[in-house]
C-alpha cells in the first residue's frame, strides 16, 4: 500500500511538473499542434525571463527556454 501511495505521488509530481516548464512563469510546454498564441506565450516568457542578462547570456537563455518548451524555432532575443 505505502508503495503504491508513493508511486501515486511521484505519478502526479511528475505530470505536474510536465505540463510547466517553469513553474514560476506558468507557460505550458508546447504539444504537438501548438497555437500561435501559445507560441508567443512562450517568446513572450523567454524575453521576460531573459531581458536583463547581457547578450552572450541572453541568447543561451533564451535557447534553453524554448528548448524546456518544445518551442523549434531560432530563438530571437529582441
Amino acid at each position: 500500500m505505502k508503495k503504491s501511495l508513493l508511486f501515486g505521488l511521484l505519478l502526479t509530481f511528475g505530470l505536474s511538473f510536465n505540463v510547466f516548464a517553469d513553474a514560476k512563469d506558468g507557460v505550458a510546454v508546447l504539444g504537438e499542434n501548438p497555437t500561435e498564441k501559445q507560441i508567443q506565450a512562450v517568446r513572450d516568457g523567454a524575453k521576460d525571463l531573459c531581458e536583463d542578462l547581457d547578450d552572450n547570456k541572453r541568447e543561451i537563455c533564451v535557447a534553453d527556454y524554448y528548448a524546456q518548451h518544445n518551442l523549434e524555432e531560432e530563438p530571437s532575443c529582441d
